[in-house]
């Protein structure tokens, strides 16, 4: 959140006209925003794994939610209401405080207290170390038929079915019949 409020302070208070410091410091001030906002959505994302499967819905609308409330409020201040970009910008450098708000005073706390994991794996029964040929029977690194080689041709042939029909479904998102 700090390098939230800093990259927009950079911006706010850096020079109107378009020499190369004040690009730079520009393009800093973007610098800054971006990283924040890219370790918080991490942060953010991360943390549902204590809350449930509904965070994640929530979390993904807030955070469409978020791009079209932001992008239409600074939209509002700048012109039907008037407000200069430099003011719009400095008012808007005080939101991230709405986050340590939200975070500390709104989130229920409790699953966070009580996850009671560890941060390290358990050892293996009686110490045996993992075979690197070993592999998985089970998950995303099964084979889809044991009698298929690694390097069997039909296995990419299936793959790529596979693939072909995903992307017949994923069109009817954005095409729909």
């Amino acid at each position: 959140m700090g390098f939230s409020v800093c990259g927009m302070l950079l911006i706010a208070l850096s020079p109107s006209y378009t020499d190369s410091p004040a690009i730079t410091q520009k393009l800093s001030g973007v610098v800054l925003a971006s990283f924040s906002s890219g370790f918080g959505e991490l942060s953010f994302l991360g943390l549902t794994h204590f809350y449930g499967p509904f965070s994640l819905a929530a979390w993904a609308s807030g955070t469409g939610g978020a791009g079209l409330i932001g992008a239409g409020a600074y939209a509002l201040a700048t012109t039907s209401l008037g407000f200069s970009v430099h003011t719009t910008l400095l008012a808007s450098a005080c939101l991230p405080a709405i986050m340590i708000v939200s975070f500390f005073f709104i989130l229920p706390l409790g699953p966070l207290k009580s996850a009671g994991h560890t941060l390290l794996p358990p050892r293996l029964a009686n110490d045996e170390e993992i075979d690197p040929n070993h592999e998985e029977g089970e998950g995303l690194l099964a084979a889809e038929d044991a009698s298929k080689a690694p390097g069997n041709t039909s296995k990419h042939a299936s793959a790529w079915k596979n693939f072909k029909a995903n992307l017949k479904r994923s069109r009817s998102l954005f095409f729909p019949l």
